[in-house]
């Protein structure tokens, strides 16, 4: 008994210690977690621009080369650019005989896809670093085209537009631009697998769509009593994300694997926001009206919808608007104002009149390892 008393009662000391390490494994975890909500959770990186002028961020890839246009702030020499780092941004030119361009998406090999003019009309282009721009020409019948996603495949999807309507396309190197079939369609973003997303334009309203090679182009609905939504990009995990609206406005939403629709809400009770990009993390970027007017935002399942100008140094003296896109790294393309008494408590919008000057567009990297 007195030995069967001793074992009992070292058990009882080796849980409680065992209990005792879980709990602090926890702390630990709780204070390792707190500097995702800091104010200083993201480093904070203005990229420049070209002519001294604007700049609009799209997209990123895991190296952390950004892509989007540039050019004077009233839009003249508008140019696609690509920004490695380190380095200043680089003007990707446009075809023959243009004088605009802007740049989409970027894969992981820093292939570039977007839209130039040609003089007569807007085709969408194909940019590498040994290759330049390369047309892409448009579907049969049609004059113009605009690429707005690649994959790490190379597969381009966008749209084709003409006397017909516009068609959502997909390029490849070997078949060229083929339609995805439904009149009035555009693609916006292409995942890792080739699961396509966009929305279909119709006289009863626009609908974001899902398009693989199994099951052709699928309708993905809006939230309950909303009557138009679109879809903008595809994680490779087959998370959507985009838009849902109805007669209580714009709300940025999520489609699950399962396609099942969630709100992602506002900030600050607005009536609009969008969701622009999502990482395969389930991060979601994208933008919110307040008050103030428009703010950038950061989504995760743990936090909800955050303001991101609450995570960055609150001497940054700048507000982001907008937040464009997100890669595996957490890293954050954004686009705001920038001023030397700007404060994210300040009213400004970049569409109004009091907004601080040329539109500028930012990176953003976590301070700590995600």
């Amino acid at each position: 008994m007195a030995g069967a008393a001793y074992r009992s009662l070292v058990m009882r000391v080796l849980i409680l210690q065992e209990f005792a390490v879980l709990l602090a494994t926890a702390a630990l975890a709780c204070c390792l977690a707190l500097p995702s909500l800091a104010a200083d959770a993201y480093k904070v990186e203005e990229l420049g621009a070209l002519h001294g002028g604007s700049s609009i961020g799209t997209a990123l890839n895991l190296s952390g080369q950004v892509v989007g246009w540039s050019g004077f702030r009233d839009g003249g020499e508008t140019s696609a650019f690509l920004r490695s780092r380190p380095g200043s941004l680089l003007a990707l030119g446009t075809l023959p005989n243009g004088d605009y361009s802007a740049a989409f998406a970027i894969n992981k090999f820093g292939t570039v896809v977007g839209r130039s003019n040609t003089g007569t009309s807007t085709h969408a282009f194909l940019w590498t670093g040994d290759g330049g721009l390369r047309d892409l020409g448009v579907l049969p019948g049609d004059n113009s085209s605009a690429a707005s996603d690649i994959n790490d495949r190379g597969e381009v999807v966008g749209v084709s537009t003409g006397p017909r309507g516009p068609h959502a396309f997909l390029w490849t190197k070997v078949l060229g631009m083929r339609t995805l079939g439904q009149v009035g369609s555009e693609a916006r973003g292409v995942n890792a697998s080739g699961a396509i997303v966009g929305v279909v334009k119709g006289a009863s309203g626009d609908t974001a769509f899902l398009w693989t090679a199994r099951d052709g182009m699928v309708n993905l609905g809006t939230l309950p009593g909303d009557l138009t939504s679109e879809a903008g990009r595809i994680s490779d995990s087959e998370r959507i994300v985009g838009s849902s609206t109805g007669s209580g406005g714009t709300r940025a939403v999520m489609w699950t694997k399962d396609r099942e629709i969630q709100n992602l809400g506002t900030l600050h009770s607005g009536d609009y926001s969008s969701a622009f990009d999502i990482n395969n993390s389930g991060q979601i970027v994208g933008t919110s009206d307040t008050s103030l007017g428009s703010r950038a935002f950061l989504w995760t399942r743990e936090t909800g919808m955050v303001d991101l100008n609450t995570l960055i140094p609150s001497n940054s003296n700048i507000v982001l608007t907008s937040a464009q896109a997100i890669n595996e790294r957490g890293q954050i393309v954004a686009i705001g104002g920038t001023h030397h008494d700007l404060t994210r408590d300040r009213m400004m919008d970049m569409d109004d009149d009091q907004h601080a000057g040329p539109v500028h567009v930012f990176l953003l990297t976590p301070s700590v390892t995600r």
